[in-house]
């Protein structure tokens, strides 16, 4: 019972330490990615108004807090 115990401890550490070495490059390519959204809406002769808000959409999209369930609604 013990060593499922530690088992499971040490399997959960491993987990969070390779969320932590993994979510800055995920981070980073997606900043990458809005960045080239923007740039494609631009050369498609957007106005800078409309590029600035079909991001912020196209970001809250790709964010993970709006796929999970909020406890404040």
């Amino acid at each position: 019972m013990v060593r499922g115990m530690l088992s499971m401890i040490v399997s959960a550490g491993k987990a969070l330490g390779k969320t932590a070495a993994v979510g800055p490059g995920l981070l980073l390519r997606r900043r990458k990615a809005l960045s080239i959204f923007a740039q494609g809406l631009t050369e498609q002769g957007l106005d800078d108004e409309a590029v600035e808000k079909l991001k912020e959409v196209y970001k809250e999209l790709g964010s993970i807090q709006s796929w999970m369930p909020n406890s404040k609604q």
